[in-house]
């Protein structure tokens, strides 16, 4: 029962929040997320073919030395009554927002495979998403949300950053999703900061902890 009330409360007063912006359309969720990690290279399991490059690539890292990955998990869903068509969750709609920029995707000519001086182009981008995906992501690439609360989901997914931002120092980045409206809401811990990620490297953070009160 008081997690019931809490959640309302909560939902009540994110829902008031947005209210309160303007005549924006009204959101169809609130979606809470831990930014765990900045990983600033990626290393496959399997090396894989691109078309980029003369060889299998086994590992990748941004052109700019201070890009990273930003991963987050994703800890619930709550999706409101009026949400008739459900929400449509799609791991590819998220965006790091921060001071009025916007990341996302993977622009060509931004990765650099294995230290070499081949770069990435628009015809790799479905593998190297896929890649990646399979040593990051956890939880399905989409998913319908009918109404109601759906929590400990702990899906694991990351957004390119090219170049870290000029005043970045490390904190809590700001999650944003495209395609539908939704209230996105970080519980407060930092990340961790991880050379690298996937295949023999570090382990990165599965799950949630509870919001920073």
């Amino acid at each position: 029962m008081g997690h019931s009330i809490r959640r309302i409360t909560v939902v009540a007063a994110l829902l008031g929040l947005a209210a309160c912006a303007g005549p924006r359309p009204q959101p169809l969720a609130v979606l809470q997320y831990q930014h765990v990690a900045n990983a600033h290279e990626i290393r496959f399991t399997n090396p894989i073919p691109l078309s980029a490059a003369l060889y299998r690539v086994g590992h990748l890292s941004p052109v700019d030395a201070h890009g990273f990955w930003a991963i987050f998990v994703l800890c619930n869903v709550d999706v409101t009554e009026h949400a008739r068509r459900g929400f449509h969750y799609n791991v590819n709609n998220f965006r790091v927002s921060y001071e009025g920029r916007e990341y996302g995707g993977l622009p060509p000519y931004t990765l650099r495979y294995q230290g070499q001086a081949e770069l990435n182009t628009r015809g790799d981008a479905t593998p190297l998403l896929d890649a990646i995906a399979a040593e990051i992501q956890e939880g399905p690439p989409e998913q319908i949300f009918q109404s109601g609360f759906y929590p400990d989901l702990n899906y694991r997914f990351a957004v390119f950053v090219p170049k870290t931002p000029a005043n970045y120092a490390g904190e809590q980045l700001t999650l944003t999703y495209k395609g539908q409206p939704a209230i996105l809401v970080g519980n407060g811990k930092a990340p961790s900061d991880l050379p690298a990620v996937g295949g023999t490297a570090a382990g990165m953070a599965a799950a949630c902890v509870p919001p920073q009160p």
